[in-house]
This record gives C-alpha cells, structure tokens and sequence, in this order.
C-alpha cells in the first residue's frame, strides 16, 4: 500500500509501515467477518474503521471488501471523499 511506502521513507525505516501493517490486516480480517462493523458515511454504500491515526473507508459484498481510500484522522473531515 502506498501509506506504508510513504511512512517507511518519511521515518527512515520500515518498523513503523510493518507494525501499521500488522494493524491494518488485523482489522480487515475482523472486518472480513463482521462488514458492518465500521462506521456509516455520508454513503450508505460506504463504512469506516479507524485503525490507529488513519481511518479505512471500504465497501463490501457477500463475498468481498473493497478498500476504497486510507486517510490520517488528523486530515479535514471536509475533504474526506465520503
């Protein structure tokens, strides 16, 4: 994911991009089983899970979740694509 390249080049070391992603498929796989876990958006075909800072905005089906964007929860709620 492009969150963890940019955090492994900003810091200088991967330590913190593989401990985000330890977070992040932890709560997708949570999230895998229990879809309507995260919160609703503005989209009633969208939900979010915050995962540390960043929050996960993602979509589903029967049979799949499509993760659609990540944002650092400190970025303008206004400019949030949902």
């Amino acid at each position: 994911m492009e969150i963890l390249r940019y955090w492994a080049e900003r810091n200088g070391s991967t330590r913190y991009s593989e401990k985000l992603d330890g977070m992040f498929r932890a709560a997708l796989r949570v999230i895998a089983v229990h879809p309507k876990l995260g919160r609703p958006t503005s989209d009633p075909d969208v939900r979010f899970k915050g995962i540390g800072d960043h929050l996960v905005f993602y979509s589903y089906s029967t049979t799949k979740i499509y993760v659609l964007s990540v944002w650092h929860g400190k970025r303008d709620p206004k400019d949030r694509p949902y």
